[in-house]
């Protein structure tokens, strides 16, 4: 193969890769870290060593960590990129840091208060109905 021929099906290949990773990068699905957080305007200092996350799966569900306990829901996605959560559902195990519990409730009531989303690049940000900026997120990529 010449070499105008090589480059051409590498062109046609990386075109191709970045093409699907533009498609992915718009969508819910996968892992996501919480990074800012907001409750009535306030910004809310989170605990950076504990990983509160969502993971979007298949069905519409949500499951993550919120600090001390795995939750899980389910979410409906509506015109204008509006989201409603189900009633979220959480293990109850005993956290003996009182810090790391009120992280925990106030990530629950936050997201709560949720109406929109958007995918800004990496990043997944939730609004109330007001448009108020709640929660930040990161997406999560796996290393192989």
């Amino acid at each position: 193969m010449n070499i105008k021929k090589s480059i051409q099906v590498f062109s046609l290949v990386l075109l191709a890769g970045l093409m699907f990773i533009g498609i992915n990068a718009q969508t819910l699905e996968g892992e996501w870290k919480l990074v800012k957080a907001k409750k009535n305007g306030d910004k809310v200092v989170f605990n950076k060593e504990i990983k509160t996350t969502l993971i979007f799966g298949e069905g519409n569900r949500m499951s993550g960590n919120a600090g001390c306990n795995r939750y899980s829901t389910t979410y409906k996605l509506e015109d204008k990129k509006k989201i409603d959560f189900q009633p979220i559902i959480s293990t109850k195990m005993a956290c003996t840091d009182d810090d790391l519990m009120k992280q925990e409730n106030t990530f629950f009531s936050v997201i709560d208060k949720t109406d929109k989303y958007k995918i800004k690049g990496n990043y997944l940000i939730f609004f109330d109905e007001t448009k108020q900026n709640l929660l930040k997120f990161a997406r999560v990529y796996k290393q192989n």
